[in-house]
């Protein structure tokens, strides 16, 4: 993703309503898809991302410019999203997807519709099975597209932490998902 033009988050950092609504428009759906990641609820994924944006927006003073500005905001819903599970204390791993699952942004066209909900729930069953922080991570390199070094600052781990945790995500979601699809 794009990010927001640093005058934009110094018009909100200076108190401006509508630079701030700019950010939450801009970043409201990479944040949202996060908290879905944490959660698999869409309902509590909405929940987080609205915390996510109060917090940021009464923060958003703190905000120095060091990293990028969706690192911050990811590491503020990376909390939110942490303390939401910690709070509900339905941190199961067995929650589905309630509306249709996002497989791919181009599914392919042989795959029935009903399979591609199957391989939908199935996917997310295999990510619930990893722990928060290799979700996490693996969802901000590989579905995100954000870079080692990002990601590790995200995470407040090294590098090389940070690159074991995505190997680790990646070695069990193959082990979860390689009999689903050679059936």
């Amino acid at each position: 993703m794009q990010e927001l033009d640093d005058k934009i988050i110094k018009q909100a950092i200076s108190g401006d309503k509508m630079a701030f609504r700019s950010i939450v428009l801009h970043y409201g759906k990479v944040i949202n898809r996060l908290a879905f990641r944490f959660t698999s609820n869409a309902h509590n994924a909405e929940d987080i991302a609205q915390e996510t944006f109060i917090k940021a927006y009464k923060a958003i003073g703190k905000f120095n410019f060091d990293a990028k500005f969706s690192t911050w905001l990811y590491r503020i819903t990376c909390n939110a999203s942490i303390d939401y599970l910690r709070k509900s204390q339905r941190h199961s791993n067995n929650q589905l997807l309630d509306e249709h699952p996002q497989v791919a942004e181009k599914p392919n066209e042989t795959i029935s519709f009903g399979d591609r909900i199957d391989l939908g729930r199935q996917i997310t069953t295999a990510l619930s099975e990893l722990s928060d922080v290799e979700r996490l991570a693996f969802t901000m390199k590989h579905h995100q597209g954000y870079s080692i070094q990002e990601t590790a600052q995200v995470l407040k781990i090294n590098n090389n932490a940070c690159k074991q945790t995505i190997y680790r995500a990646v070695q069990k979601l193959r082990k979860l998902l390689t009999p689903m699809v050679s059936t």
